[in-house]
């Protein structure tokens, strides 16, 4: 969130996202090489990541802009409600991946540690952040949506492929979409504007991006989704040890809500259960 705000100092939403995820593509283009694999994509499979690649640009587009009118404080507890949306959304559309009361439990504990931890953070906004508030949480549910859709497609496509191919759809769309409604692609330039993007296009929409796609692939959504819970947490307590923010009695409570509800989300399942169909 830090590095997004950031970023957005030195471009407007549309290009900001165009430069976070040119950076990307060529980082897992580059990945690729280093490793002596390809990025092979069938033919059937085109169709699918185009429509992927205009999902992340609706998303990402919708989050730029929200973040851009309110705190990154406030646009973490909105983004990360993603996993409560992406638990409903795999219970009604992928087989073995359904909400039983554990599963229910931990999501509704994390959900509650998220909102307690950043409580003293969301009172009297302006209307300009409401708005902001409200971008965001789209931008979740078009996230969830996103991961949902990555689930089915990671059947038959690479991890890579899937993630480095919607992204070469989607930056120049964010560049077209700068050109036509933004007033320039670069309004300042800076050291740590240069980090801000560096982090964000290769650290985290390329390598971390490859990594969730992979992860994925081999594990339910919800499950994988649950650990989403604990990113804006990691920015808090950095945020304590790089910029000396204050840690609070909510801050705390909150982190020990949200590792409770991930414990009880992911623990093994007694033995005679069944997961994925069959008796363990």
């Amino acid at each position: 969130m830090v590095a997004i705000k950031v970023g957005l100092s030195g471009a407007p939403p549309f290009s900001a996202a165009g430069i976070r995820f040119t950076l990307a593509s060529l980082t897992i283009l580059l990945l690729a090489a280093a490793r002596g694999t390809g990025l092979p994509l069938h033919h059937g499979g085109k169709k699918s990541i185009a429509l992927l690649g205009l999902l992340l640009v609706v998303q990402h587009g919708l989050f730029n802009l929200g973040i851009n009118l309110t705190t990154a404080s406030r646009a973490a507890v909105f983004l990360y409600i993603q996993p409560a949306f992406v638990a409903v959304l795999a219970h009604r559309l992928i087989p073995f991946d359904r909400l039983d009361r554990a599963k229910s439990l931990g999501i509704c504990l994390s959900l509650l540690g998220l909102l307690l931890a950043f409580a003293e953070r969301l009172h009297a906004p302006d209307p300009r952040a409401l708005f902001g508030d409200g971008l965001v949480l789209l931008s979740s549910l078009c996230w969830a949506i996103q991961t949902i859709y990555q689930k089915d497609l990671l059947v038959s496509i690479e991890p890579s492929s899937l993630v480095f191919y919607q992204i070469v759809v989607a930056a120049p769309l964010f560049f077209l979409l700068s050109l036509l409604f933004e007033p320039a692609f670069i309004i300042a330039i800076d050291g740590k504007i240069l980090l801000a993007f560096f982090y964000q296009g290769v650290i985290a929409a390329g390598l971390t991006f490859a990594a969730y796609a992979a992860l994925l692939k081999r594990h339910p959504a919800s499950l994988i989704s649950s650990f989403v819970f604990m990113a804006p947490i990691f920015g808090v307590l950095l945020g304590h040890l790089i910029l000396q923010d204050p840690l609070t009695a909510y801050l705390g409570l909150g982190l020990g809500l949200v590792a409770l509800g991930i414990f009880v989300v992911n623990r093994p399942k007694k033995r005679g259960s069944r997961v994925l169909g069959y008796r363990v």
